[in-house]
């Protein structure tokens, strides 16, 4: 552990932080999103909803939530990278 050179562990925090990060900042967005605006329930004409897809349809999958954060994370990783990693 001695032998390894701080950039390489700010490499590695780094590229946890790729992929938690935005995860973590895209739920909470939607979790705000969604206590403001609520998905609607289902109209009156459907006579039978099947539980899997009700449930289904009110989840926000990994990826939607990743890619928001990401949106949301990009300048900021693109900013620690040029900064602190480009010589790496």
């Amino acid at each position: 552990m001695s032998r390894v050179a701080p950039e390489t562990w700010y490499a590695v925090g780094f590229f946890f932080l790729l992929i938690l990060g935005p995860f973590t900042i895209g739920w909470g967005v939607m979790k705000a999103y969604r206590h403001y605006f609520p998905k609607t329930p289902p109209t009156e004409g459907e006579s039978s909803v099947s539980v899997v897809s009700q449930l289904s349809a009110q989840r926000d999958g990994f990826f939607k939530l990743y890619l928001l954060g990401l949106v949301i994370c990009s300048p900021g990783f693109y900013y620690i990278y040029t900064e602190y990693l480009a010589h790496i």
